[in-house]
C-alpha cells in the first residue's frame, strides 16, 4: 500500500474510534423515557425545536425594532445608549451596543437553523442530525450567557443564566436519549439480521 493509502485507512480508523468513543459517552449519560412527562422523545425533540425556533425568531424581530428605535429601553438600557448632537443642532439617541447586537441576532439565526436540524433528526431518525443539534446548542448557549455576563457581571445575573443553562441541560438530556433509543433499535435490527442470515446459511 502507498503512504496515501495508508494515511487514508489511519483517518478511517481514526473516525470509526472517535464516533464510537461518542457513542459510549451517550449511552453512559442517564436517559429519559419521556419528555415534559407527556410526551415520547420524538414528540418531545420535535416540541423543542419549535419551541427555539419562535423564541429565537421572536429575538432576532426584537433586536431590529431596538436598534430602529431613538429610545431606550429596558432590554439595551443606559448606557448602551449615547447622545448626540448634530450640526444642526439636532439631538438624537444613538445605539451603543450595535456590535454586539449584531452578535446575538447571529447566535438567534443560528439558533433558528439549528432547531430545523433537530426537527428533520427528530422527525426522521437521523441521529447525526440529532448530534450535530447538541454540540452547535453547546456552543450558541455557552456564547449566550458569556455575553449576557461580560455585558453585566454581577451575582444577579450569574443567577439568571442559571435557568438558561438548566433548560438545555435537559432539552440536551431529551435528544441524548432519543439517539441512544435509536441506536438501540439499530442494533436490534442488525442482530436480528445476523441471526436470520445464520439460520439460512445452516439450512
Amino acid at each position: 500500500m502507498s503512504s496515501a493509502e495508508n494515511i487514508l485507512v489511519n483517518a478511517q480508523i481514526c473516525a470509526r474510534s472517535s464516533w464510537q468513543t461518542i457513542r459510549r459517552t451517550f449511552q453512559n449519560i442517564p436517559r429519559l423515557k419521556r419528555c415534559f412527562y407527556f410526551f415520547n422523545l420524538k414528540k418531545g425533540c420535535s416540541l423543542i425545536a419549535t419551541f427555539e425556533a419562535i423564541m429565537s425568531v421572536t429575538q432576532i424581530c426584537s433586536f431590529y425594532h431596538l436598534v430602529n428605535q431613538s429610545i431606550p429601553s429596558a432590554m439595551f438600557p443606559d448606557p448602551f445608549w449615547v447622545t448626540r448632537i448634530d450640526r444642526d443642532g439636532i439631538i438624537k439617541r444613538l445605539f451603543l451596543y450595535h456590535t454586539n447586537h449584531h452578535f446575538r441576532m447571529g447566535l438567534a439565526l443560528v439558533t433558528v437553523l439549528n432547531s430545523m436540524i433537530l426537527f428533520i433528526g427528530s422527525k426522521w431518525r437521523i441521529y447525526v442530525c440529532l448530534y450535530l443539534w447538541i454540540y452547535i446548542s453547546l456552543f450558541t448557549t455557552l456564547m449566550t450567557n458569556i455575553d449576557y455576563t461580560l455585558r453585566n457581571i454581577c451575582v444577579k445575573q450569574f443567577l439568571l443564566t442559571l435557568p438558561s443553562i438548566t433548560i438545555e441541560t435537559y432539552f440536551a438530556m431529551v435528544v441524548g436519549s432519543l439517539i441512544s433509543k435509536i441506536q438501540e433499535k439499530y442494533c436490534d435490527c442488525n442482530s436480528d439480521i445476523e441471526v436470520l442470515s445464520s439460520e439460512s446459511e445452516e439450512l
